[in-house]
């Protein structure tokens, strides 16, 4: 019966047709069980290839049933590892007719092949899968940040990361690491992984970065580099990823050194039953210097080298807020985050976490035009841009739909005008190259014939670090 159902959502295209068919089936709990399983972050099965297996015809029990995966639970708990569990997964599969065993092979592989993501399972079972929260901070405006100093204690200020962030999920001495959308993240053998192994279970929040490579665009590059080298190794050939690698040493110097010179620096932490709570945004109401404390602890305690805690200050004023800022901002850091030290761990931007950023509107000039990609393939997504003198270039994205279909329809038209753009910033790379950091369009500048010159962006930069 699953195995049907599974079929008919996977003939589907449309979305809506596919959520249509699942509502359907709303009421089978065996289904709901199986799109749990298959779909969930939490569930392991700890098996990373389906062993060979013949049918055993002389199966009685031969249907998928909730006994079926309640056997496989005892992979999941790990009542059975290495070779006993390849073993017993091969059992379960040997006595379930082909189409059984089809839906037990999806399940093992986390992967249904229908079509539909967690959130579209999730709006036919509401909350059945946990997503992946992340706590962000709101942007700064000087009533917010002065807000937090309203109840006589000291405020953190911690410096802002602009590394690569991930969530190091620690568990039964395993450790995953996922990104703000719950995709997996491999970093090869790197030693901050061996450390994460040995500590105790629970959810850090944090980012990747190189050591000894103060430039963030660099750094981001060579680690996004290394992701999509081993990301990719069982899809590619021996042959294409040493070709790969050969690449990056040409490029960068030794693969290995460069893995072994990740470092992990995080900033909060959740228990496992924290991070995986379902039905509620509330995810810790613990105080955020309690959960900090137990951090450092945790890294102290056990020695840990490439995983830090994220450098902090209590501040106990606005000024010494802002000043604690401008002097990252000197260092060539992005700024600080400043936070409640009571403030507790929820899903989304609240006002006990203000993002103290470096933010600058600049009007640059269009020099060209990119096509997106996906349901954008046919309208313009992004744009060549530089500054007046050409010595700083840069993509501007973030357009809305209707402005890409305007653009599409009036390039030549718009070639050479001014666009104003928002960003975090300049940016240099190894090459003194200038650009911007997280460039955003913000408008088209019909009032303006002429973009802004490196010179003027420096200043302009220069005078948004005083937070006046």
């Amino acid at each position: 019966m699953i195995k049907q159902i599974f079929d008919e959502i996977a003939a589907e295209s449309s979305t809506n047709e596919k959520n249509n068919i699942l509502t359907k089936y709303k009421d089978n709990k065996l289904l709901e069980k199986v799109l749990y399983l298959a779909k969930s972050k939490r569930i392991k099965f700890f098996i990373k290839q389906i062993p060979a297996y013949v049918r055993n015809v002389n199966a009685l029990d031969d249907q998928l049933s909730h006994k079926t995966l309640y056997e496989l639970s005892k992979l999941s708990d790990r009542t059975y590892t290495g070779y006993a569990a390849i073993e017993h997964l091969r059992n379960i599969l040997e006595n379930l007719d082909d189409d059984s065993a089809y839906i037990v092979e999806r399940i093992i592989d986390k992967d249904l092949k229908i079509g539909m993501g967690t959130r579209e399972i999730n709006k036919v079972f509401p909350d059945l899968i946990e997503t992946t929260p992340y706590m962000g901070a709101l942007p700064f405006t000087e009533k917010l940040a002065k807000q937090l100093f309203s109840n006589d204690r000291p405020v953190r200020s911690d410096i802002k990361m602009d590394g690569r962030y991930q969530n190091a999920i620690i568990q039964n001495n395993m450790v995953e690491l996922v990104t703000r959308q719950g995709e997996e993240t491999p970093v090869g053998d790197a030693k901050f992984l061996k450390e994460l192994v040995n500590l105790p279970d629970g959810v850090f929040n944090g980012e990747l970065t190189i050591d000894d490579e103060p430039n963030r665009l660099i750094a981001n590059g060579i680690v996004a580099s290394i992701v999509d080298i081993e990301e990719k190794r069982d899809i590619r050939t021996e042959a294409e990823t040493n070709k790969k690698i050969d690449a990056f040493i040409k490029k960068h110097g030794d693969y290995q050194s460069f893995i072994n010179r990740i470092a992990y620096t995080v900033w909060d932490r959740l228990e496992i039953d924290e991070y995986f709570k379902k039905g509620t945004k509330v995810k810790s109401n613990r105080k955020y210097d309690v959960r900090r404390n137990l951090m450092e602890s945790i890294i102290k305690d056990n020695s840990c080298t490439m995983i830090r805690i994220v450098e902090s200050k209590l501040v106990y004023s606005y000024t010494e807020a802002v000043k604690h800022f401008q002097e990252a901002l000197s260092r060539g850091l992005e700024g600080t985050i400043l936070k409640d030290i009571n403030g507790e761990w929820k899903d989304g931007k609240y006002d006990w976490q203000i993002k103290m950023k470096l933010e600058i509107n600049v009007d640059l000039k269009i020099v060209g035009f990119n096509y997106g990609t996906g349901k954008n393939i046919n309208v313009i997504s992004s744009l060549n841009c530089e500054s007046e003198c050409g010595l700083l270039k840069t993509k501007p994205t973030g357009i809305d739909d209707y402005t890409m279909k305007l653009i599409e329809e009036n390039q030549d038209a718009l070639l050479n005008t001014i666009v104003e753009t928002k960003s975090c910033g300049i940016s240099q790379n190894s090459k003194g190259e200038y650009s911007m950091f997280h460039p955003v369009f913000k408008m088209l500048r019909k009032d303006k014939n002429v973009a802004d010159t490196l010179e003027q962006i420096i200043e302009i930069e220069n005078a948004s670090k005083l937070l006046t």
